[in-house]
């Protein structure tokens, strides 16, 4: 059986070192340049995208459907009567 990790194992591994080198570098960076991290400006912009996304998927929605849960049906169930029974 051989010791060595897989493929996947030595991939996930050089991904992982490089986002590692590369958030320190910004960090070096932004500490040198006295400013906020681009990482933490990243995650603000991704969760702005993120939010605005799920608005316009809600306008679009409700522009199609309508606002609400969606179609509400009604039923009406009578008893019958000598009138509207046949025979």
């Amino acid at each position: 059986m051989s010791r060595r990790p897989t493929w996947r194992t030595r991939l996930s591994a050089a991904a992982s070192f490089v986002d590692h080198l590369l958030c320190q570098a910004d960090s070096l960076i932004s500490a040198w340049l006295d400013v906020r991290p681009l990482r933490n400006t990243a995650a603000d912009a991704a969760a702005w995208l993120g939010r605005t996304w799920r608005a316009h998927l809600h306008h679009a929605h409700v522009r199609r459907y309508g606002p609400g849960r969606g179609l509400i049906a009604v039923v009406i169930n009578r008893r019958p009567t000598k009138e509207n029974t046949r025979g």
